[in-house]
């Protein structure tokens, strides 16, 4: 049997919409780190890449059509396509992170942190206690 120890505990957040979720309250900046803007970012295992609103892209000063774009596929098979920029992102508890991630080009309701994101950290979920963990060390 495999024991896995997690540093850090969070609860799910609760969206009027949906309910429950687990999001985690973080900042982002660019690599610079010139100006730091609070989010809010849904944990989620099918995502293969972290997607924010491309209004954050605006806020933090980045030019959101000056790089490649890649679509970003739904599970309903919508189709959302979104500009990738390198940002910094920082958790009170868990230091900072460096990850390139997706600004869309239209509105989203939630931004996504991604198993590109999950490739830095260790995460655990615990659904019926609405629960996350994680660990900085992956």
């Amino acid at each position: 049997m495999v024991t896995v120890r997690y540093e850090h505990q969070f609860s799910y957040t609760i969206d009027p919409l949906v309910g429950p979720i687990p999001a985690l309250q973080l900042e982002i900046a660019t690599p610079e780190g010139a100006r730091w803007l609070e989010a809010e970012a849904c944990l989620d295992s099918g995502a293969s890449r972290s997607l924010f609103d491309g209004q954050l892209a605006f806020a933090l000063g980045l030019d959101l059509l000056a790089r490649h774009t890649m679509p970003f596929l739904g599970t309903a098979g919508t189709r959302l396509n979104a500009v990738m920029h390198r940002v910094r992102l920082r958790h009170d508890l868990m230091g900072e992170f460096e990850l390139e991630v997706g600004f869309s080009t239209a509105p989203i309701t939630r931004n996504l942190l991604g198993r590109d994101f999950f490739n830095l950290v260790q995460v655990g979920f615990r659904e019926s206690q609405l629960t996350f963990y994680i660990s900085t060390t992956p």
